[in-house]
């Protein structure tokens, strides 16, 4: 038995007849009942999916190490902030200008990738059909596979890809105790087994391996030292001010995943002085105190449904501001909200292609602190808000306005309140996408400088 941990969102094709029917998916907070933990420990392995909240498995890590010792085999996907089983090294952005920057580049075999084309890994496009290598160079997006590398690996550890020119780690494997543990550092691996490329057999290898069908052929030993990235630049920490007033008190809602706590820890964002408010321990009376309440993208629902009483009495007060970011399902619980689904088209720069995206208003005061690559990298479907709200960016189709991609309400309740269906945080804190981070600015900007005119 596979079981996969997964932060709410269940894996496309789970009950299908393929290597994805191996696969049994388990809510990750379900480690925190007795019962629930004891039969997902008692399974074969682990697949721990990216958008896994880092500081419950944290919490479990005496458990989840036992299990690989025990002889257990783990995949650990994503971009691990806080180590949550011994051994497990940290993720490091990759400070990259280009699409050879994040090339991936084989280093060790090891049987998950046996029969793979290293090439088939390298882009991703939405644009139909199969590809040439050559025709993905014009067409496809690179970064998903991978854009950070780890060091500080364990000793016994194996680098099986690098990325770029210097090969940095990206995916490693290491044994701990009678068990294994994988580790991919970027988007989850199983996602990228893709029929219509070599990567086909990427899905039953895996499968494979983690039922402990396929041994390790190769020898394991230690890692070569890579050649470190250029740091980032960091700007110092200071108390943002607007116009003289005090910075107002800004709390980011997360579920403990790695791109907030990438983005809370972020110091180029330290002047802002965003609070942690983690979900799964947090009073929801706390956001009474804040002045502005940023409910960050993709939080887990469960959780997410335990606030959503206090975001509403947010609203009700004309001192605060809140923002709700992309993929919460906000027609669920927002007053007045429509949703309507669209793909994500996140390969237009590279073609050239119409995504549908226009900017509206050109004289509101919003356009002070937001621009056109802030907020036209792509989006996840059409808000329909209530009547008086002011539509800032959204979708044309067929010559028509069909729905918003980003508005602004403040009139249909005393607090401003600003929705829109781009997920900044989640590539802010993956390292992906400068138009996501410049909307994370932008809205940090336009809260701090526009709060004394609110208060």
């Amino acid at each position: 038995m596979i079981i996969r941990l997964i932060g709410g969102t269940p894996m496309l094709g789970q009950t299908d007849t393929t290597w994805r029917g191996a696969f049994e998916e388990v809510d990750a907070y379900d480690l925190d009942d007795d019962a629930a933990r004891a039969r997902i420990l008692s399974a074969d392995a682990l697949v721990i999916g990216g958008g896994v909240d880092h500081l419950l498995l944290g919490r479990h890590r005496e458990a989840l190490t036992g299990f690989v010792r025990a002889g257990g085999r783990v995949l650990v996907n994503g971009q691990v902030v806080k180590p949550f089983i011994d051994g497990l090294a940290v993720w490091r952005e990759l400070e990259f200008r280009g699409a050879q920057d994040v090339r991936p580049h084989p280093v060790s075999p090891h049987p998950v990738w046996a029969g793979i084309d290293y090439r088939d890994l390298h882009y991703r496009t939405g644009v139909p059909g199969t590809h040439s290598y050559e025709r993905l160079e014009e067409i496809g997006v690179a970064g998903f596979y991978g854009r950070g590398y780890h060091l500080d690996l364990p000793e016994n550890a194996t680098v099986v890809t690098g990325i770029g020119q210097y090969r940095l780690p990206l995916d490693y494997s290491y044994t701990l105790g009678n068990g294994a543990v994988l580790v991919h550092g970027g988007n989850d691996l199983e996602s990228f087994s893709d029929d219509q490329y070599s990567t086909r057999v990427l899905g039953p290898n895996l499968v494979q391996w983690l039922e402990g069908g396929v041994q390790d052929t190769v020898e394991l030993k230690p890692a070569v030292p890579a050649v470190p990235a250029a740091a980032a630049g960091t700007r110092p920490p200071g108390a943002a001010r607007a116009a003289g007033q005090a910075a107002p008190r800004i709390g980011l809602l997360h579920c403990g995943t790695f791109p907030p706590l990438r983005t809370l820890a972020d110091p180029a964002l330290a002047p802002y002085r965003l609070e942690s408010v983690y979900l799964p321990d947090a009073d929801p009376a706390v956001l009474a105190d804040l002045d502005v309440v940023i409910v960050s993208d993709r939080l887990h629902q469960g959780q997410l449904a335990r606030f959503v009483p206090a975001i509403l009495a947010a609203l009700q007060d004309p001192a605060k501001t809140v923002i709700v970011l992309g993929e919460n399902k906000v027609e669920q619980w927002l007053p007045g909200v429509g949703y309507s689904f669209r793909p994500t088209v996140f390969w237009m720069w590279r073609t050239g292609e119409d995504n549908g995206t226009r900017l509206r208003l050109p004289e509101d005061p919003m356009w002070e602190f937001l621009t056109r690559w802030s907020v036209s990298w792509h989006h996840h479907g059409l808000l329909h808000p209530r009547p008086g709200a002011r539509s800032l960016v959204v979708m044309e189709e067929d010559g028509a306005e069909s729905g918003s991609l980003l508005y602004v309400d403040e009139v249909n309740q005393p607090a401003r309140l600003l929705v829109t269906t781009m997920d900044p945080v989640y590539h802010h804190g993956s390292g992906f996408m400068p138009g996501a981070s410049q909307l994370l600015y932008s809205l940090l900007r336009w809260v701090t400088a526009t709060h004394a005119a609110v208060a």
